[in-house]
């Protein structure tokens, strides 16, 4: 998906949003290329190795088991991670072993230093894992049971060699910066987002018999499942910025994060009146009743330019072809709109005199393609694009937005 280059420079200082706050909730990513495999691997291996070379203790188990869980897919989730470990099996380590010095290992016992710990672990800044730490080496420390001063030493030392592997397992080479994969995701947004204004664009008007009040539109199912689009594109995009963040592989790739948060702002603002947008059809068309200001053919043929809009712009950015279209979708809007507040009473037209402020507000957001935060006009959607709609399934409007939708009719028929 193109975008256009604005030539600005980039919304945030984005270090700001990943400091060291971030990086103690750092969740792993999962294992997604068959280099991480590699990578964890060998990096285990040597912390293994070093760990039988240089380790005072008996079992020095916990050097390799630290290494296996703080190599992520990135230098910053690393570091995160290996914060998490070194903090959490640190601590547990710590705490643990002074308790098995001086209380017997019974079941009570046992069950007096988990519950500890996971109060302790609750108060941590950390994510999970890191919370979690501090149970397992508890666990792991009663079952090796106490050793002298030297062996409990030696067992927080082992944690700190395991994540100081794991780090340079991860800064020495580093992965790539995940920016395809964030493309992808992006490009598969789109298309949803797409073909879910197609649908709106061929449903309305083909059932035979009115809808009953419990019954919902087809796309209304497409509206609902966006959501799930949205947010694994949204957690995509974070995870190339992430990825990029104190990467030696990841020069000069700050132009290009920062389109990729343009664009998923823009199809997010895109997604939002959408979904506002299926509600609004949804009560109108294919219900029993006095048909719709908006006759159904009209309906259709705003939609399906839109749908091409959005679609031109997300191929090849705000190009001759998008203003092209957008200029005669801009027209149909305004016949539209003459033609639905000519045909009945103005106070029973508001209904499709509303969802045309829509299409006409999306057309809008549409045309001006992504741009930087500052750009967007304060526009009442703008309070959810960092999430989806606050209407339940897409069949909601909410007041704000229907208010500005109707602030544009009125701007339209002060035109005709």
């Amino acid at each position: 998906m193109r975008i256009r280059d604005t030539g600005l420079v980039p919304d945030r200082d984005r270090s700001s949003a990943l400091g060291f706050s971030a990086a103690l909730n750092t969740r792993s990513r999962g294992i997604d290329t068959i280099g991480m495999v590699v990578r964890i691997a060998l990096a285990t291996t040597v912390s293994y190795l070093l760990a039988h070379a240089v380790s005072g203790s008996p079992l020095p188990v916990f050097a390799p088991i630290t290494t296996l869980f703080v190599v992520q897919s990135s230098p910053f989730s690393t570091l995160g991670m290996t914060a998490q470990r070194v903090l959490g099996t640190g601590l547990g380590v710590l705490v643990a072993t002074v308790y098995v010095s001086w209380v017997p290992i019974t079941w009570w016992s046992v069950f007096l230093a988990l519950v500890t710990s996971l109060l302790i672990a609750r108060m941590l800044p950390t994510g999970l894992v890191g919370q979690l730490q501090i149970p397992v080496a508890t666990v792991f420390v009663l079952a090796l049971g106490p050793g002298d001063l030297a062996v409990d030493l030696w067992r927080v030392a082992d944690v700190v060699l395991g994540g100081l592997v794991g780090v340079a397992a991860v800064f020495v080479f580093p992965p790539r910066p995940r920016l395809a994969q964030a493309h992808a995701a992006l490009s598969a947004y789109a298309a949803e987002l797409t073909a879910f204004l197609r649908e709106m664009a061929t449903e309305p008007g083909t059932h035979t018999a009115p809808l009953s009040e419990d019954t919902r539109h087809s796309f209304i199912g497409t509206s609902r499942s966006l959501r799930t689009t949205a947010g694994s594109t949204r957690d995509a995009v974070a995870h190339a910025v992430e990825s990029a963040l104190l990467n030696v592989r990841a020069r000069g790739v700050a132009d290009e994060l920062d389109l990729l948060e343009r664009e998923l702002r823009w199809l997010t603002r895109l997604a939002i009146q959408s979904r506002a947008l299926s509600g609004a059809i949804d009560r109108l068309y294919d219900r029993a009743g006095v048909a719709p200001a908006l006759p159904v053919h009209l309906l259709r043929g705003l939609m399906a330019a839109l749908a091409d809009l959005v679609e031109a712009v997300a191929r090849d950015g705000i190009d001759e072809d998008a203003h092209a279209i957008s200029d005669a979708m801009a027209d149909d809007v305004r016949l539209a709109v003459e033609v639905t507040a000519g045909s009945v009473d103005v106070v029973e037209a508001l209904g499709s005199l509303s969802l045309l402020g829509r299409i006409e507000q999306l057309r809008d957001i549409a045309v001006t393609g992504p741009v930087p935060l500052d750009e967007v006009e304060s526009a009442p959607e703008e309070s959810t694009t960092r999430g989806e709609p606050t209407q339940d399934d897409g069949v909601g409007g909410g007041d704000d937005s229907t208010a500005s939708a109707i602030d544009r009719i009125r701007r339209l028929l002060g035109s005709t």
